[in-house]
């Protein structure tokens, strides 16, 4: 919709839904960061990953974004926006980011279904994405993971106590890594 002066005018849903989408993204990033230090199992994971390696996520046409670099044993938050990412995955508007980025569908069907594309070498899209399962592991709430989920977490005594780790911890990153 544009107004009197041609500029873009956006709906208080649109607003609303944008808004949503990026404080998921700020929490699903800021969650990598704590994940990261403290989970083997994501440390296993990224093992392989060449040092340096960016990658995004972010919502077309100019929506949200945030940009990832591993960095030793570890994943690094660098900020809002795309920081010269080697991988994007990019969901095609907010309406498509906004079911999978509040638990009312799986990635793996937002792929499914269309929603989401990636710009980058594929196979490093599906190591990111296996990252980020073991990340929302530590993030979404269990019923979520149980109907979202293709195979349910398990968790371990140590994993439930970092899913408390990061759920008590969350909320102080946040708000230190909305400046970035």
């Amino acid at each position: 919709m544009e107004n009197k002066s041609g500029e873009k005018k956006l709906s208080m849903t649109y607003k609303v839904k944008e808004t949503i989408v990026k404080t998921s993204l700020l929490a699903l990033a800021t969650t990598f960061e704590i994940v990261s230090k403290h989970s083997p199992e994501l440390k296993a994971e990224i093992a392989d990953w060449e040092d340096g390696r960016v990658f995004s996520l972010g919502v077309l046409p100019d929506g949200p974004a945030v940009s990832l670099k591993k960095e030793g044993d570890q994943i690094r938050y660098l900020g809002k926006g795309y920081k010269n990412p080697k991988l994007k995955v990019l969901f095609k508007n907010v309406d498509a980011a906004l079911l999978p980025f509040t638990g009312q569908m799986g990635s793996h069907t937002a792929f499914v279904q269309h929603r989401a594309i990636v710009h980058g070498n594929i196979g490093e899209a599906m190591q990111a994405s296996r990252a980020m399962d073991i990340v929302q592991t530590y993030l979404m709430p269990v019923f979520i993971l149980k109907k979202n989920s293709k195979r349910p977490p398990k968790l371990t005594g140590a994993e439930m106590l970092l899913k408390a780790r990061v759920m008590t911890t969350l909320g102080i990153g946040l708000l230190l890594n909305m400046t970035k």
